[in-house]
């Protein structure tokens, strides 16, 4: 019998625990439950695949008569285990079926590099889809969703369960298809641009998802954490709207650093000086830019600012094939069909000189927290839960499960080297690099940036070490850099895109030199800068030492990093401690733990700005429930429209001449056509009223709060505008003497997008410009005008859009 599977817990856990830890450690209750699926194996393996798979109906039989997955989690995951040796020749390791137990129970499960994360969530899928509910398996990208779907869709087939993938360019019919299986692997994003386009739908049958039931998330600290405040949104096209984006693009570049504009410590906010604003207006030549007149040249005028000094390229974005394409801080990939706010878009084009993108209406929206937590049952896997597990429980109320790896880890992972300037630092890397190279090592240098990949990259060359390139400028060749980057005297050089989701196998693809890299020491990670989030720096040392293989990894950090920098907090070093420039690492701990340090404050920053922007969509997520509950049931006919008056004149002959059934389904579909506009009215209000709510500070209020007042007061108004709607229609379906709801104007856009909003809670800059530092007379007359004028707007604009021609 195998020994039992533990968590080494020493002093300090102990005290973490005592003191109200969500990180659990303790694996003893897993003992029975793992102890009874190792002995059901015995039995089942002398089955043949038809007895095996009897077993598996038997078991959906009960889940479908009630069975709940909990109390069938050690049959179902015998047979997963049993399944797996027959079709994959895998045999599941214990550390598995405890990380498949801890998902099952609604955990996030930490699991490092390597150990087997995509089997073990086969355990949990099978017993959660046992009873036809259906489950998600979110995965991080595209790639993924289908190569996991294909590698463990024999083992879901030889248990008489479906499994289906979906990828970017799936049609309608091959979503339905993948989400009509027992399991789906796709990835959040487009999970949740299914669910926005099936909010929009008209009939039933045009629907691709079924209710959720149940989703399992690959690299959970990402999406729950990372990427959990971005907003997927649907737009609509719309008629082009003029714009003076270019015109400003050319005056904001002229602009002088420091005596025209400024930016504040983080380098998050820039703002005009009493100057820079005199020499706006004047060319310009529209007067005060806070007039109330000027609003919407205002905001433009603060979109070109971001864009021009705050949005760099090849760190923020890349410009490819003619369009701007966003590279995510946290991965370095460039992210599929992502964008800035319209107004921000505009602007980076202009200043790029680039053809603008069409304008659009959003149509409806979602943060990925919120979507997520539509699941009855969420659970998620990570190597990197621990340093996440407050915000996790706080936010989705999951605790993490820590499961060890099943060898003991030999990587070693070496102090940082500490360097007074970039080009030390970039000098000492490419020496270490050729050390490694010459001896045979693999190696990966992890870079923040592309620009910063580049230059390495090149400097590499010049030094005569042959190497490979790989960021958010060549992503097509990923997969096949990523395979080759444990080959012996390999180097690689790549953004964070080979942090996640990267599987980096000693010897190659086929490992067929490990006997000689496991030999040279295995792979050797450098990574160059700390990243704002510490996970990100543990992911990249997770990429060597995978299942008890050798390796090494070790950060070069300069104290000009983007880190220390752009937050300002470089001051935190004592005046001792800055030394002049010197080519060699500096020596003593204190630096070292000063940099530490300086992480965890953007890391807490980081997380305060999470925490205020759920603060912010929650106060409009009820309202989306509420919206969203009332057209499903108006679509599916479960609820009736009920806003004409079956009595009335006007609805008694449109009845008697085209009968009492069509007219209802009119009714219907006219209904949800309004809704559907009626809550694009809203947000569009709610977005104006975002953008400037902060100024309320000023008088002393608390922004959040006005926020939902506001908020409150434009959703009420929404029932008015739909029933004035209504009976509007009605009088001029009367008058037409048709049904025609397509000749009064009510059809969709000619045609829909999806996007994910770069929604940065300092984007618009609209508070800075107005509010800077030595403007009081300015900030004042902000706070007099423009709240007042950001609700009078928002109002104007529902009503300008509900009104029919």
């Amino acid at each position: 019998m195998s020994a039992p599977v533990r968590n080494p817990v020493g002093l300090r856990e102990r005290l973490a625990r005592l003191q109200g830890s969500t990180v659990d450690l303790d694996l003893a209750p897993f003992d029975a439950r793992l102890a009874a699926i190792t002995a059901a194996g015995a039995e089942l393996a002398a089955l043949d695949e038809g007895a095996l798979r009897e077993r598996a109906q038997a078991l959906a039989r009960e889940a479908r008569a009630g069975g709940e997955p909990d109390a069938l989690a050690g049959p179902a995951f015998a047979l997963v285990r049993e399944a797996a040796r027959r079709a994959l020749g895998l045999l599941a390791f214990d550390e598995q079926i405890v990380a498949g137990l801890g998902l099952l129970g609604r955990s996030v499960v930490e699991m490092q590099t390597g150990e087997g994360k995509t089997l073990a969530a086969v355990f949990p899928a099978v017993a959660l889809a046992l009873g036809g509910r259906g489950v998600h398996v979110l995965t991080f990208n595209d790639y993924l969703a289908r190569r996991d779907a294909e590698w463990m869709g024999p083992v879901y087939r030889l248990l008489g369960l479906g499994v289906g993938w979906i990828q970017g360019g799936s049609t309608p019919g091959e979503r339905r298809a993948a989400y009509a299986c027992d399991v789906t692997y796709v990835t959040a994003k487009e999970a949740g641009f299914d669910f926005l386009r099936d909010g929009l739908v008209l009939t039933p049958g045009e629907l691709v998802q079924r209710p959720f039931h149940a989703a399992l998330v690959d690299e959970a600290d990402s999406l729950l954490v990372d990427e959990a405040r971005v907003p997927l949104v649907i737009a609509g096209s719309v008629e082009g709207r003029a714009s003076s984006a270019e015109r400003l693009a050319a005056l904001v570049a002229g602009l002088a650093p420091g005596a025209d504009v400024v930016t504040d410590e983080y380098g998050r906010n820039v703002e005009l000086t009493e100057a820079g604003l005199a020499r706006v207006e004047a060319e310009l030549g529209r007067g005060p830019l806070h007039d109330e007149g000027n609003y919407a040249l205002l905001t433009e005028l603060n979109c070109a600012l971001h864009a021009q000094v705050l949005l760099r390229r090849d760190v923020d974005y890349i410009v490819r094939g003619g369009a701007i394409e966003i590279v995510d801080e946290l991965t370095g990939r460039v992210v599929e069909g992502r964008h800035w706010p319209d107004g921000l878009q505009a602007a980076l084009e202009a200043k790029e000189g680039l053809a603008r993108r069409p304008d659009g209406r959003i149509l409806g929206q979602v943060t990925l927290q919120h979507f997520l937590g539509l699941y009855p049952r969420l659970s998620g896997m990570t190597g990197t839960a621990r340093d996440a597990a407050q915000e996790l429980h706080e936010m989705y109320g999951l605790r993490v499960l820590v499961v060890p790896t099943h060898r003991p880890p030999a990587r070693q992972d070496r102090e940082d080297l500490l360097f007074t300037h970039r080009a030390a630092k970039e000098r000492a890397v490419v020496e270490e690099v050729r050390r490694a190279h010459a001896q045979g090592r693999p190696v990966l240098v992890g870079t923040l940036t592309v620009a910063e990949s580049d230059r390495l990259f090149a400097r590499l060359r010049e030094a005569g070490v042959p190497c490979a390139l790989l960021n958010a400028r060549d992503d097509a060749h990923e997969a096949e850099v990523v395979a080759a980057a444990g080959t012996a005297a390999a180097v690689t050089i790549s953004t964070n895109m080979a942090g996640r989701g990267t599987d980096i196998r000693l010897g190659g693809a086929d490992e067929s030199g490990r006997a000689g890299v496991v030999a040279a020491g295995g792979l050797y990670v450098i990574g160059t800068n700390r990243h704002p989030s510490r996970r990100v720096d543990l992911q990249l040392r997770g990429r060597a030492g995978r299942q008890g293989d050798p390796g090494e990894t070790r950060l070069f950090v300069g104290l000009d990093d983007e880190l220390l920098e752009r937050y300002g907090l470089r001051a935190l070093l004592p005046p001792g401690l800055r030394p002049e420039e010197q080519d060699g690492p500096l020596q003593g701990a204190l630096v070292e733990r000063e940099v530490a340090r300086a992480q965890r404050i953007v890391e807490g920053q980081d997380f305060e700005i999470r925490r205020t922007l759920w603060r912010y969509a929650s106060a409009v997520e009820d309202q989306r429930r509420a919206v969203h509950e009332r057209r499903v049931a108006l679509l599916h006919g479960r609820e009736e429209a009920a806003f004409w008056d079956r009595e009335g004149p006007e609805w008694q002959a449109l009845a008697a001449r085209f009968g009492a059934v069509a007219l209802l389904e009119t009714e219907r579909r006219a209904a949800l056509h309004l809704i559907d506009e009626a809550w694009r009215d809203h947000l569009a209000a709610l977005a104006d009223l975002r953008e400037g709510i902060h100024l309320v500070r000023l008088g002393g209020d608390d922004p959040l709060s006005r926020f939902k007042v506001a908020a409150g007061q434009s959703f009420a108004g929404m029932e008015q505008a739909l029933e004035e709607g209504m009976q509007d229609l009605l009088a001029r379906l009367a008058a037409r003497g048709d049904l025609a709801l397509d000749a009064l104007g009510l059809r969709g856009p000619s045609a829909t997008w999806t996007y994910l909003v770069n929604d940065d809670p300092f984007r618009d800059q609209l508070v800075a410009q107005l509010t800077g530092l030595g403007r009081p007379t300015l900030a004042m007359a902000a706070a007099v005008f423009v709240p007042p004028l950001l609700i009078l707007l928002g109002l104007a604009d529902r009503w300008r859009r509900r009104k029919r021609a």
